[in-house]
């Protein structure tokens, strides 16, 4: 939002203003001046006409320069300014009215000119000045007595005297209307400054509101950072040992029990990784790589992913587009959405179908994902994006998630410049869609399934660096049940003396260690003695800051809890890179 300028008070505002006026005013003065001194040198000596003309143009660019000094003038206060301002006006109305001089020596036409000539500069210094009073009242007296005199007192063959006292009282009736309208003038000028007063007061509290909002994000960002962490490390560790248990010989009723134990582990980690995924976007850290891409590839991968699921629920999952369909997008970023629609659609029906859709709207592809369930009231369709909103799970069943899947959509189609759109109500289902411009190409890169990594090296050693034992002990049962060495340390000093003995192919440290110790300083010690040791980072901290670090630092990030082919693969691929 941008800043609101402190507005003055009334006579501080009043100040400016004149000043502005001041200097759009003078070309146009001067200009009516000179033709004014113009014509009257037809009927007067030139000299006099010449006098009158200078007079008036030095004054009003003297009162000009002076009202310009006086707005800046920090020493002054605003209400001697406009007393001095009132005085400037006063002394240019004295020059310009003394033109009422020339009445007997001009014939009745030109003094009609006359006329028109100062209740125009009259009528336009009101406006000049906002109707101001103490400047308005003496200038217009100054303006118009004069004229109404003139106009009594001149004698003239072409007009009578009634008609000469007549025009004298217009004169002064016309005082009186141009002192009303100032008065009018006045009152919009303070009518206007009660409601720019209300603007920036509802502004200020506008910006204040959004300071605290932005504070209240980043406090829960850093508490769903820090909650992340300690959440994550006795995962982490259930995940160590559950993998380990998982690589062991079991009887069948021991290896269901240690698959449910494994699953459950799993769908918390899911549950901590979308926390992460917000934390990622809120970071920056996640950039977009605009490619062209198969749609319908792209929905072919996703539909079977995703037909185990939906079958498992009774779900028919269908998938139509028709081949040559391609976009320019980030492939992976919209993988990530279409991902999480088609997760939530499945999530949300009981019964009926999926249906993933491509296609061709004008110069547009058209995506979208439609199902057949309960549907979402209209006063909901903006709230569903909200972060930790569900509105079919009051009983917050762990099984539909922590309510972000549609608030990531949100924030990967604002990095994609696409937007998401919905229709659904109650009863009828919902159908998320997004609009992509068509290209034509040939080629459709799109994220491929990864392939399987070859088994763990017996030759590769790892150092792993954790201050929690329980870490250090799940991390050594797991990585020595995959084949590796293994030498388990609590903090950066004993990682070094270790390291002598050990000579280890790749270091694995926990970002957050005790004391100011951290797995990065760990990292940066070790490659002090070999500039080109792999390492990975793990850390269960999701903050933002975190983020940024390791990818400055140009290390492998992982969050707990690591899957433990994710680790053998991130391992292996460390290794050999």
């Amino acid at each position: 939002m941008d800043s609101e300028p402190v507005l003055r008070s009334p006579q501080g505002e009043l100040v400016l203003l004149i000043a502005n006026q001041a200097r759009r005013i003078p070309t146009q003065r001067y200009l009516t001046s000179i033709l004014m001194g113009l014509l009257l040198m037809l009927y007067v000596p030139a000299a006099l006409s010449l006098a009158w003309m200078l007079a008036v143009y030095w004054l009003v660019m003297l009162r000009t320069q002076m009202i310009m000094k006086l707005e800046a003038d920090a020493t002054r206060s605003d209400v001697d300014k406009l007393r001095r301002m009132t005085g400037l006006y006063a002394l240019t109305g004295v020059a310009q009215v003394a033109v009422v001089a020339f009445f007997p020596l001009v014939p009745v036409l030109i003094q009609a000119v006359i006329t028109i000539y100062l209740v125009g500069v009259c009528s336009a210094t009101l406006q000049a000045t906002a109707g101001y009073r103490p400047i308005c009242l003496p200038y217009t007296l100054i303006m118009m007595v004069p004229l109404a005199i003139a106009w009594g007192v001149t004698p003239g063959d072409e007009t009578g005297h009634l008609e000469r006292l007549i025009f004298a009282a217009l004169t002064l009736v016309y005082i009186t209307a141009l002192l009303g309208h100032a008065k009018g003038l006045y009152a919009v000028f303070l009518e206007s400054y009660d409601i720019r007063m209300q603007r920036v007061e509802l502004n200020n509290r506008l910006r204040e509101a959004l300071a605290n909002a932005e504070s209240a994000n980043q406090a829960k960002t850093r508490f769903l950072a820090s909650a992340s962490h300690d959440l994550r490390q006795p995962i982490h560790a259930l995940s160590l040992f559950s993998g380990s248990l998982q690589m062991r010989p079991m009887d069948g009723r021991t290896a269901a029990i240690a698959r449910q134990i494994d699953l459950a582990v799993k769908s918390l980690g899911s549950q901590l990784d979308a926390l992460l995924d917000i934390s990622r976007l809120d970071a920056g850290v996640i950039e977009r790589s605009i490619s062209t891409v198969d749609l319908c590839g792209l929905v072919a991968q996703l539909a079977d992913e995703f037909r185990p699921q939906a079958e498992g629920k009774g779900l028919r999952l269908r998938a139509r587009c028709e081949t040559g369909m391609y976009v320019r997008t980030d492939p992976t970023l919209m993988q990530r959405i279409l991902r999480n629609l088609l997760s939530n659609a499945i999530k949300y029906t009981d019964h009926g179908h999926v249906e993933i859709v491509v296609e061709r709207v004008g110069a547009h592809y058209r995506v979208r994902v439609t199902d057949t369930g309960q549907g979402i009231p209209a006063s909901e369709h903006q709230h569903i994006f909200e972060e930790f909103y569900q509105l079919q799970n009051p009983e917050r069943d762990r099984s539909k998630g922590l309510g972000l899947g549609l608030a990531i959509v949100r924030r990967l189609t604002q990095m994609l410049d696409i937007e998401i759109k919905l229709d659904s109500a109650p009863g009828r289902g919902s159908s998320f869609w997004a609009d992509l411009p068509a290209v034509r190409s040939e080629t459709s890169p799109f994220p491929e399934a990864p392939e399987a990594t070859d088994p763990a090296s017996p030759g590769v050693k790892i150092l792993v660096v954790d201050d929690e034992e329980a870490i250090r002990v799940g991390m050594k049962t797991l990585l020595e049940e995959m084949g590796f060495a293994v030498q388990a340390v609590a903090s950066t000093d004993a990682a070094i003396d270790a390291s002598r003995l050990f000579q280890p192919s790749v270091v694995l440290a926990d970002w957050r260690l005790r004391g100011d110790d951290s797995g990065l300083h760990t990292i940066k010690a070790l490659r002090m003695v070999w500039p080109q040791l792999p390492a990975l980072l793990i850390s269960g901290d999701t903050a933002p800051d975190r983020l940024r670090e390791a990818r400055t630092a140009g290390v492998e990030l992982l969050h707990k809890p690591v899957d433990a082919l994710q680790l053998r693969d991130s391992i292996l691929k460390a290794v050999q890179a």
